[in-house]
């Protein structure tokens, strides 16, 4: 993966940091937004099949969302994609190491679930995850 000095390097400092599976020259730069001077927003989205990862930085936090390669309607956000594996509510959206290693441990698992074969039921499963959460959040 090949990204210009100057995009998004607060991302890219993440990725080197805590996500080095991301720059194993599989991983390919889809779309980015350098950092802007007064508001610091940001974004980097990278694909790396059967995945596309997209990193934002606005008003200082940093997020991580994926969908599949090859179907791209919807994002899906880290928590959404942790609690599909743990079943277990998340306190925070925030990408931060402790999500990343996960990601990290469970990247063949990711690689599996995001496949054009698994992805019906692994959209399926994400839309009832998203659901419960909002009910969750809002009642």
């Amino acid at each position: 993966m090949t990204v210009q000095h100057g995009t998004a390097p607060s991302i890219t400092a993440f990725i080197d940091a805590h996500m080095p599976f991301l720059r194993t020259g599989r991983a390919a730069v889809a779309d980015a937004l350098r950092a802007d001077d007064e508001r610091g927003n940001a974004f980097l989205v990278l694909e790396q099949p059967p995945l596309r990862w997209r990193f934002a930085r606005e008003k200082g936090g940093l997020s991580l969302e994926l969908q599949p390669a090859e179907c791209r309607r919807r994002w899906y956000s880290v928590d959404l994609i942790r609690r599909l594996f743990t079943g277990q509510r998340e306190r925070s959206g925030q990408l931060d190491g402790a999500y990343a290693a996960f990601l990290g441990e469970h990247l063949a698992e990711l690689e599996t679930l995001f496949s054009p074969e698994q992805w019906p039921d692994t959209e399926r499963r994400l839309d009832e995850l998203r659901k419960t959460r909002s009910r969750e959040l809002f009642g």
